[in-house]
């Protein structure tokens, strides 16, 4: 049975929501810390999902890929953050600064 259309609009909405929120980090100094954190939550939240789903016995390549996807739109909304972090949020810090 493929994921309903509502799941896939709770992928989207929560990459937006944690993508407003790093760009909200990437006004600190060191917003990479941060990010690197989110990075890692969301890998060992799609770890311990996994793990927990294999006990049960859930070992259904359709469910393992419905999964992954909520912790990949985490992974890919603070990654793209982080690279404008890098790129546009020097400039804006130095707006702030002055």
């Amino acid at each position: 049975m493929p994921p309903s259309p509502a799941f896939f609009n709770y992928i989207i909405a929560m990459f937006f929501i944690v993508f407003i929120a790093a760009c909200a980090l990437n006004l600190l100094k060191q917003h990479y810390i941060y990010q690197l954190v989110g990075i890692a939550f969301f890998f060992v939240f799609f770890t311990f999902r996994l793990l927990s789903s294999l006990k049960k016995g859930i070992i259904s390549l359709e469910y393992i890929i419905s999964l992954s996807l909520v912790a990949l739109s985490g992974i890919s909304a603070c990654l793209a953050a982080m690279a404008l972090g890098f790129w546009i949020f020097p400039l804006v810090r130095n707006r702030f600064r002055d």
